[in-house]
């Protein structure tokens, strides 16, 4: 189970104005969050790596909705 506060992060990251975006791709501050996020989120899910990995090359806010938004529902469907 991941902590309310990688929740809070995914929620930041999900949000295409908040303070870490610069012109639709993520800022140092927003790689760090989601380098916190994909530290928690692979201890339960190993299989996502390779979309994290594609995620911090990328840095765009399509790539990165789109994956935390499939985090956000496995985390939902877990017991």
């Amino acid at each position: 189970m991941v902590s309310k506060a990688v929740l809070r992060y995914i929620n930041e990251l999900l949000n295409p104005y908040s303070q870490y975006y610069s012109d639709g791709v993520l800022n140092s501050e927003g790689m760090t969050l989601l380098r916190i996020i994909a530290r928690e989120v692979l201890k339960e899910y190993p299989n996502l790596k390779p979309r994290f990995t594609k995620a911090r090359r990328r840095r765009d806010y399509d790539y990165i909705s789109q994956l935390l938004s499939d985090v956000v529902s496995s985390l939902s469907q877990s017991p």
